[in-house]
This record gives C-alpha cells, sequence and structure tokens, in this order.
C-alpha cells in the first residue's frame, strides 16, 4: 500500500531526559520535513529550556504536557506556555467543560496561533481499562463523545487513536484536527495497546502523526528517517 504524507505532518517524540541524549539525532532531522514533541520526561527534566533550544534550530514543537487541573490552574499554565511559542499545546478533555472553556478562552485572549487540542483517550488504555474507571460505553463511543465536548468548548481538534480517527472525523468534521500518537513505520506496540501504522493512521485521515521509540532508540535512526522521508511529497 502506497501512503503519501505531507511535509511536516511527521511528529517526532523526543522521549528522552535530556537534549544531549540525542545530540546527533537532532543534526539529522529535517525542519522542514519534521517537527517535534516534547513531553513531561525532557519538559520536568530541562524545562523551558528545552524549547528554547530546539526552537533556536528551528523546529515547530509540539508541547504535550496534557493538562488537568482546576480552570484557573490550566488557565495559567497555557498562559505561560503560549508565551514559550510552541506551536501546538494539549489539555486533557476529561477534566471538564469549565477547563475546557477557560483553556481556549485563554489562547483566544492572548492572541496567540498556538493549535489547542484535547486528549480524549489515552492510547494505553483499553475497554477493560475504562471498565476499571467506571466508564459503561466504549472505547470509540467515549472517544467521539469527549471529542464533541473539547469541540464545543473551543479546541481545535484532539490526540486520538488510529482506531477513533474515523469515527471522530465522520462525527466532528474534518476540519477538527486529530493528531494519532503511538504510531509505528513497523508493527511494534510496545505499551500503547492501541497503537498501529503510520500506514493505517494516514488512511483514516489522520492530520498529524506522532512516531517517537522506533526512531529515538534506533540503531540506525536515520535509516528510518529516510523511510519515512520516502513518503513525502
Amino acid at each position: 500500500m502506497t501512503v503519501k504524507l505531507k511535509p511536516k505532518q511527521t511528529i517526532i517524540a523526543l522521549d528522552v531526559s535530556s537534549l544531549e541524549e540525542i545530540k546527533g539525532l537532532l543534526s539529522i532531522i529535517d525542519k522542514d520535513l519534521f517537527r517535534l514533541k516534547v513531553g513531561k520526561q525532557l519538559f520536568t527534566s530541562q524545562g523551558p529550556k528545552a524549547i528554547d533550544k530546539l526552537r533556536s534550530l528551528g523546529f515547530d514543537i509540539f508541547l504535550d504536557l496534557k493538562l488537568h487541573d482546576i480552570p484557573n490552574t490550566v488557565s495559567k499554565s497555557l498562559a505561560n506556555i503560549c508565551n514559550l511559542g510552541v506551536w501546538m499545546s494539549n489539555i486533557h478533555i476529561l477534566g471538564g467543560q469549565e477547563m475546557i472553556e477557560a483553556a481556549s478562552s485563554t489562547v483566544k485572549r492572548l492572541n496567540s496561533e498556538m493549535i489547542l487540542l484535547g486528549v480524549t483517550i489515552l492510547t494505553s488504555l483499553n475497554e477493560n481499562n475504562l471498565v476499571e474507571l467506571g466508564f459503561n460505553s466504549s472505547v470509540e463511543d467515549l472517544a467521539i463523545n469527549l471529542a464533541k465536548l473539547g469541540k464545543q468548548n473551543g479546541i481545535d481538534g484532539v490526540v486520538c487513536s488510529i482506531e477513533d480517527i474515523s469515527g471522530i472525523k465522520a462525527a466532528l468534521g474534518g476540519d477538527f484536527l486529530s493528531v494519532t500518537p503511538g504510531v509505528r513505520m513497523l508493527q511494534d506496540i510496545d505499551d500503547q495497546k492501541r497503537a498501529g501504522s503510520i500506514y493505517d493512521a494516514i488512511r483514516f485521515g489522520t492530520d498529524f502523526v506522532v512516531v517517537g521509540r522506533e526512531i529515538t532508540q534506533a540503531k540506525n535512526p536515520e535509516g528510518v528517517l529516510k523511510k519515512i522521508e520516502s513518503l513525502i511529497v
């Protein structure tokens, strides 16, 4: 199956504790073809200086902190994030309507161009986990309902699994962004139970794919990058 990617449609997750660990990798990533994701591991270790360094290299940054707190705390945290100049950030939709509205209002009030996403259901969770947490709906139905709540309260899109892309796009329209984490060029699933291939993600209509350990922990990361680059048109 042939799949075509757009430039900057692929986001590389920097799941490390220090930029020094991936100094060599950063030197071979084309900033015109890829964006980067900074998560809790790197941000709690190196903080805003990691963002500053990566932006100085010309990269667009998705700051993946999945904020989930009372509305006032999330609002103030997002104001700080907007000041970092990142391209995209996110919140947990399970924080509820007031928290989501506070978050989206903060971004708009600051006239920030930052994209604000909502996390529906972590890709590490399946239906058995949802039952343990007290949810009675299927993963797909819950993901769609959460996405609807997010859109109604002003977010730009969602982080969702490959399995949820089609339903969310059908329910909320093609202009509501989807970012799909845990995507594999190969089929190693690791700890993300609802992960899948880059081919499936694009076929189902996601706007952005996130590829992580398959690059950052590869024996030959340049080879993996070239494989992805071969799909970019």
